[in-house]
């Protein structure tokens, strides 16, 4: 089972008044703790959204015994939830599902680095001064699908070829860390463990900076913002993704945005392949053992 949560949900600000809303897809979902109960495990999963204007707010589900949900929270603080989201629990897929995520490519750098140079060729020749064209807004979503990309083709890649990296994500991620299997299991599929990372991280939404950041933090042993030159244009970056392929580039009130010129456009381009040369480097500089000591 996984969370899910759908629609909007609409909360008032105990001062001001003014109602905000917060869309179910800016959810990200993990599992936070777990406990063994008389019928098995129990799973609290919870999504935290720190809004600008009304602080933190915070989803709960708890799930016991497993498969069903046991109660559900949402913690608006102070505010007040005039409508609340769909959200709860989903069945995930399994192995007779007729679709698999391909495997990472071997070089996550140069697939960006191609996507980057083809995508800033495109907005050389097609793109527009006026910060509305489709082709820069068109360009500008698939730069930042490309960043996400490399970020997951990288840590995947890293994870899987480094066994320490592995541990500690296990010992040290909390969705990881909070899974619990008989032997009957794992002696029924010796890859179980590796199975389990993998669908683990086949499932983070690397569009989440802070949330990716802790995990190269934990597997690889350096962060990923302290590398950029700009954290903020990256997390604004991401915002006007969503605006771009889920709103046809407008914000949540309607209005057309305006920001995608070609320098703007370019601009973050180079931002994020700043960032990907960054990451790179520390990946290589991590492969490589220190020199001996004449």
């Amino acid at each position: 089972m996984e969370a899910y949560s759908d629609g909007v949900a609409s909360i008032r600000h105990h001062e001001t008044g003014r109602i905000y809303e917060i869309e179910g897809d800016e959810l990200d979902w993990e599992i936070v703790d777990g406990d063994e109960r008389q019928m098995g495990p129990e799973f609290h999963h919870e999504a935290v959204f720190e809004h600008p204007e009304l602080g933190k707010i915070v989803w709960g589900l708890w799930e016991y015994p497993v498969g069903v949900e046991n109660y559900r929270k949402t913690d608006a603080g102070p505010h007040e939830v005039v409508e609340d989201l769909d959200y709860g629990l989903i069945h995930t897929r399994d192995d007779s599902d007729d679709w698999f995520e391909p495997p990472p490519p071997d070089d996550p750098f140069m697939v960006f680095m191609d996507s980057y140079h083809g995508s800033s060729d495109l907005l050389a020749q097609s793109g527009s001064d006026d910060g509305g064209h489709l082709v820069n807004r068109l360009v500008f979503s698939h730069q930042v699908t490309a960043l996400e990309a490399y970020l997951g083709d990288t840590l995947k890649n890293e994870v899987f070829r480094d066994r320490q990296a592995m541990q500690r994500l296990i010992d040290r991620d909390s969705d990881l860390k909070s899974r619990k299997f008989t032997l009957a299991e794992m002696a029924a599929d010796p890859q179980l463990i590796e199975r389990i990372v993998r669908e683990h991280l086949q499932g983070i939404m690397y569009h989440n900076l802070r949330k990716v950041d802790v995990l190269y933090g934990i597997a690889l042993e350096f962060g990923i913002l302290n590398l950029a030159a700009d954290k903020d244009s990256l997390f604004a970056a991401v915002l006007l993704r969503h605006d771009c392929v889920h709103r046809n580039g407008s914000d949540k009130d309607g209005q057309e945005l305006k920001v995608f010129t070609k320098t703007f456009v370019q601009r973050t381009a180079d931002t994020m392949r700043d960032l990907v040369q960054g990451i790179e480097q520390a990946v290589l500089a991590r492969r490589t053992p220190p020199s001996a000591t004449p």
